[in-house]
This record gives C-alpha cells, sequence and structure tokens, in this order.
C-alpha cells in the first residue's frame, strides 16, 4: 500500500505542476492579449486624421481661411495672422486646392509616429499591465484636447514629444530624445502657444539634468536648446518665403498671445477654479507617492508639468467657459505620463485607484460644459473611427466635401442682388463669419489678421488698416455682428478708420452691407480740436457737429492689472454710448486699441446706422453726445487717461 502510494506521488505532482504551468501559461497569454487591446486602443483614440466641410459659423470661417491663404500659395499664407502657424491647415485640411491629399498625408504620417511611441511604451519598456491600464484610461480622458474647437492635433504632437521624454528620462536612448525635440521644433509651425508649453516642458527637463548630473549635463543641455530651434528655423525657411515672413509670422502670433487675455477674457464661476485646484491636487498627491520611494521620479515630474500647467491653466481659463476643457484634458495627460511609473502594487492601488477616481468626477463635471462627444464619442473612438473610415475612399470623401457647397444654409448666404453686383470682382469680408463669400464662389480677399475680431492690439488693428488702406478690394461685405458683444466699430478703430477713409455704401441688403471702393479718400487728415485728461470711467461729452468727430482715449493698466494681465485675464471694460435722443447702449470695448480714433458722434451699433454713415449722399439721423467706460475691475487700468478729439479734413 504504501510502496502504492510511492509510486503516485511523482505522477500527482507532474500532472499539478502541468496544470499549473499551464494557469501560468493563460494568465500569461491573456496579460498579452489585454496588453496588445489597450495599445490597440490608444492608437485608435490618438488618431490624428480630421477633415472639415464648408460650414456658416466664425470657426468654420477661419478653417476654410487659412486653408484657402495655403491654396493660395507662400505669398498669400505667408501674410496671414491668426491663432495658428502656416502648418496648421493640414491639421484641418479641407478640399481647397490640394489641401485635404496634403493633410491626410501628413495626417497618417504623425500617426505612425504616435503608433511607434506608444509601441515603445507597451511592449519595450517592460510597463506594469495595470499601470497600462491606467495610463490608457488617463489618456482616453485627454482625448477632448485633441478634439477642441476643431483643432487639437499640434497637442497630439505635444503629446508625443512629451511621452519620449519621459521614456528618455526612465531608459534612455538617443533616438527617443531627438525624436522628442524634433517634434517640439515642428510645433511652432502649428501653433505658437502650443510651442511655448513644449518650451515650458524643455526648461523643466534641462533643470531636472542640471540638477542631477550638473556641469555633465551641459552637452546634453546645449543639445534641447539646439535641434528644435534648428527644426524650427529649417521648416519655417522651407514653408515661409523669406526671413522677413519668419519674423513677421512670430511677431503677429506673439501678438495675439499678448492680446489675448485682454481681449478674449469670460469670467466664470468660482467653482470652476475650485475644480481646477481639486484637480492638480489630485496630481501633486500622485507626484508625492513617487516622492516616498524615488525622489527624483517626482522632481522630474514637478519640473518638466509646472509650466505647461500654468500656460495651459492661463489659457483655459482666461475664457472660462468651453475652454477650461482644455486644462482638465491636459491635467488628464499629465496623469497618464505619471501614471506609468506608479507603484500600483495591493497597497499603491488602494491609495491610487480612489484619487483616480475623484479626478474622474472632476473631470465629467468640467469637461462636459462642451458637448457629449468630450464625454463619450472621443474617449471611445468613435469620433476617430467615424473620420477614419470616411477617409478610407477618397474620392467619396471629396464628392462629400464638395457638396458641403451645394448644402450651404440659404439663409447664411449672400444676398443675390449683392451677389450681381459683385459679379467676378474681388471682395473681402468685413464679418466674422464670411465662408458664404466662398459658397458664393466670389473672388474672395483675405486681410492679413483673417477674422476681424482677432486684432486684439494696436499692431494688429493696424496691419488690417494698412491693408484696407493700399490693397482693399473693389468691395466689402459686413453683416453687423461683433464677438462677445463688442461694439463694432471700436473693436478694431484703426480699421474702420481706412474703411470709412475709402469706401461708400453701395447696397443695404436684409443680411449684409455691400461697400465699393472710392476713387479718392473721404479725407486725407486730421485737426485737433480738443485734448485733456479724464478719469478711466469719466464721461467723454462730445461736441455737437453736422461733420464726424473722432476721438482717441490711451487708457493703460495699473501695475496691479499689468500682473493680472500676465497671469491670468484682465476684468472686461465696457463703453456705454448715449444718444442724444435719449436712447443709451452699452458695448465691450478694448481699451488699448482706442489709442486709434473711433468715430464719436455718429458712432453706428446696427447695420442701418452702418448704411447711413457711409452713405456719401446723406447724414445719419442720429447722434451719439457722450460715451464712457465701465468696468467692475477698474482698478486693472490707469487712474486716469489721454483723451484727444479730432476732426477729418481735406
Amino acid at each position: 500500500m504504501v510502496l502504492e502510494m510511492k509510486l503516485q506521488m511523482p505522477s500527482t505532482f507532474l500532472f499539478t505542476t502541468e496544470k499549473f504551468g499551464s494557469l501560468r501559461a493563460s494568465r500569461h497569454m491573456l496579460s498579452k492579449m489585454l496588453r496588445i487591446a489597450l495599445y490597440a486602443y490608444v492608437v485608435l483614440i490618438a488618431c490624428p486624421v480630421r477633415y472639415w466641410p464648408l460650414e456658416s459659423s466664425a470657426d468654420a470661417t477661419w478653417r476654410f481661411a487659412l486653408n484657402y491663404a495655403a491654396a493660395q500659395g507662400s505669398r498669400v499664407a505667408s501674410k496671414t495672422v491668426f491663432t495658428m502657424g502656416p502648418l496648421a491647415y493640414l491639421t484641418f485640411p479641407q478640399d481647397v486646392g490640394g489641401n485635404l491629399a496634403r493633410g491626410l498625408l501628413f495626417q497618417t504620417g504623425l500617426w505612425l509616429i504616435l503608433a511607434m511611441i506608444f509601441a515603445d511604451i507597451f511592449f519595450r519598456a517592460n510597463f506594469r499591465l495595470r499601470n497600462l491600464a491606467l495610463f490608457s484610461f488617463c489618456f482616453a480622458l485627454a482625448t477632448p484636447l485633441f478634439w477642441f474647437d476643431y483643432v487639437g492635433t499640434e497637442d497630439l504632437i505635444l503629446a508625443g514629444a512629451l511621452m519620449l521624454i519621459v521614456m528618455f528620462h526612465l531608459h534612455g536612448s538617443p533616438v527617443r530624445f531627438l525624436a522628442a525635440l524634433t517634434l517640439l521644433g515642428l510645433l511652432p509651425m502649428f501653433k505658437l502657444s502650443a510651442a511655448l508649453i513644449g518650451l515650458g516642458a524643455l526648461a523643466g527637463f534641462a533643470v531636472e539634468r542640471l540638477i542631477h548630473r550638473r556641469w555633465e549635463a551641459l552637452p546634453e543641455v546645449m543639445v534641447t536648446v539646439a535641434v528644435p530651434a534648428a527644426v524650427a528655423s529649417t521648416v519655417c525657411l522651407f514653408v515661409l518665403p523669406s526671413v522677413q515672413s519668419v519674423l513677421y509670422y512670430f511677431h503677429g502670433s506673439a501678438e495675439i498671445i499678448r492680446g489675448y487675455s485682454g481681449a478674449m477674457s469670460v469670467p466664470g464661476s468660482r467653482m470652476g477654479l475650485v475644480s481646477a485646484a481639486e484637480a492638480v491636487a489630485v496630481l501633486l498627491v500622485l507626484v508625492l507617492f513617487h516622492a516616498t520611494s524615488v525622489l527624483r521620479i517626482a522632481r522630474f515630474y514637478v519640473l518638466l508639468l509646472a509650466i505647461p500647467l500654468f500656460v495651459v491653466f492661463k489659457h483655459g481659463f482666461v475664457r472660462q467657459d468651453e475652454h477650461v476643457i482644455n486644462f482638465f484634458c491636459f491635467v488628464a495627460l499629465a496623469l497618464a505620463l505619471v501614471s506609468l511609473t506608479l507603484n500600483l502594487d495591493s497597497a499603491g492601488a488602494r491609495r491610487v485607484m480612489p484619487l483616480t477616481i475623484i479626478f474622474f468626477v472632476i473631470w465629467q463635471d468640467n469637461v462636459s460644459l462642451g458637448s457629449v462627444s468630450n464625454l463619450v464619442t472621443h474617449p471611445s473612438g468613435e469620433q476617430a473611427a467615424r473620420m477614419l473610415w470616411g477617409a478610407l475612399r477618397f474620392d467619396r470623401l471629396k464628392e462629400r466635401l464638395d457638396s458641403s457647397v451645394e448644402a450651404f444654409p440659404e439663409a447664411s448666404r449672400v444676398e443675390p442682388e449683392l451677389v450681381r453686383l459683385i459679379g467676378d470682382l474681388p471682395v473681402a469680408s468685413l464679418s466674422n463669419s464670411f465662408t458664404n463669400i466662398a459658397a458664393s464662389r466670389m473672388q474672395l480677399k483675405l486681410y492679413p489678421v483673417v477674422q476681424r475680431y482677432s486684432a486684439y492690439t494696436p499692431y494688429l488693428d493696424e496691419l488690417n488698416a494698412a491693408w484696407i488702406r493700399d490693397e482693399g478690394p473693389r468691395f466689402l461685405v459686413f453683416d453687423g455682428d461683433s464677438t462677445d458683444g463688442r461694439d463694432p466699430w471700436a473693436e478694431t478703430p484703426a480699421m474702420w478708420l481706412e474703411v470709412y477713409r475709402w469706401y461708400d455704401a453701395r447696397r443695404l441688403g436684409p443680411r449684409n452691407l455691400l461697400l465699393e471702393r472710392r476713387s479718392g479718400p473721404r479725407f486725407t487728415k486730421f485737426e485737433t480740436i480738443g485734448r485733456f485728461r479724464m478719469p478711466f470711467t469719466g464721461k467723454l461729452n462730445l461736441p455737437a457737429s453736422s461733420n464726424a468727430v473722432f476721438w482717441t482715449m490711451k487708457c493703460g493698466y495699473s501695475m496691479r492689472g499689468s500682473l493680472r494681465k500676465l497671469l491670468f485675464r484682465v476684468p472686461s471694460a465696457f463703453m456705454s454710448v448715449h444718444e442724444k435722443g435719449g436712447f443709451t447702449r452699452s458695448a465691450r470695448v478694448i481699451p488699448e486699441v482706442l489709442v486709434s480714433p473711433v468715430l464719436g458722434n455718429f458712432l453706428p451699433s446696427s447695420l442701418a446706422q452702418f448704411s447711413a454713415v457711409f452713405n456719401p449722399d446723406s447724414k445719419p439721423d442720429y447722434s451719439v453726445d457722450q460715451v464712457q467706460l465701465e468696468s467692475s475691475g477698474s482698478a486693472a487700468y490707469s487712474p486716469t487717461c489721454e483723451v484727444e478729439l479730432l476732426q477729418p479734413v481735406q
């Protein structure tokens, strides 16, 4: 009996060993399959394939304008100023010229690069599956950032560069490092603000290397500076026709960034700021978990992400509406990077998972301000898959995009009688939305700052003014609308001054006013009829006159206001306009641009009043006798302003 038991033990042991071996192999296979599935998922949601039809809106207008400028060639594109760079059209191509094919080719190449970066993370770096699962979840929460306002591909480029920097820090390899620097060097050609975020990350990375390796890190730091600069310079000179055009682009983009805080600020609820603080707190706590084990990893993340977080916070909360999505989604991207190196054993997971759930609640509360796409279609990959599927049949895609011209809303089109008057002559639009010009197949001309409302500073306003004066086409079209309830004329006074000097009203339609260029200027110069200082919120009384009277107002920022403009946002300023008949209206203004002459006694607000002002045969039947600046945060501005009253003369 004992002998039989002894003989059976080896076979039982072998059976048990084989069973455990088979179980181990099954678990290994399951782990491998899950790793592949997670990889396929993040590659799908990171798909950068985008293309857009012709639509009627302000956002559709800048998409079309940048595509149109690129299709016109480098001479036109190099004189175009907007929040994006000369290659940005590749990220939202339309069927204009060869843009669609070039855009899809670029997007495919970028997708392959991103797929290789993810493959490096998922299959070469030996990260644990649970870390990759948390990384994938957080990266999915970042996806609305890559679709925000019809752009975001530049943020995918930035994300790829940040992942490569993290991988280089953890595992080395010059290839990873140089690839990250190359991607960051490309960013200025797509969006200068994204490039600033990338430069902030590089600065933090360089500081960390200097702290850790001291003087031995100097060659690495020099490469960190030299490679992005060389890439950006080379691509700039290849895309733009001259060094002068390169400087023009950077100057214009810098002006837009500088003026954004003062011109586009929209206050929001305090709870939004509280949510931002909570999101950053979650990120900091997770970074502190690293500090308890490997201090250098925690220091690396803090230095890498500190400046980018500040920049995206300002960008997201200066205009505290759906723009806050940018901030919360970037925090999700930062969490994805940090999650790669978290200790997620049983004890670590118990600490990390509650924080992840807290961030998810914060994220969905704030990202839902946009649309259901941010909560479902982008993180799930549905939108990416739909775009990708639509691009597989290029001929059908072109037909579908071309059909959007015929499907353009009739109520948004330029009136047929205006189209007949313009014919095949060149025309520009002073409206925020002017895709109706393209839908009517008219010969569109673009001025430098392609949407008038984006001329936030005197420099940008003067660029458009000089274009009107020197290159203005035969016809201009205007629909009377403005952004954020601004006064249409005071929004860009230098440009409107030249329009008033050189154009007359030709026809007022139900939706648009048609202006036609004069044979000579309406006036040649100004004479001063008054100059004085007044309080920022003082009342400016305008003299009674049958002729046009203009005014300028130089109101700088106080020290407090300058600091707020640098770090956050400036309180909005409004202008109260009182007409002699007793009617008072209020509109938002940008005090910085009021250094250019603003029409005073006939300042128009409606399309009919604009028509009356530009009518060469009659005077307006209304007049303005008083204007006054107002602001809930007047302490942000200088207490007094220098005012000048002007009258045009021949």
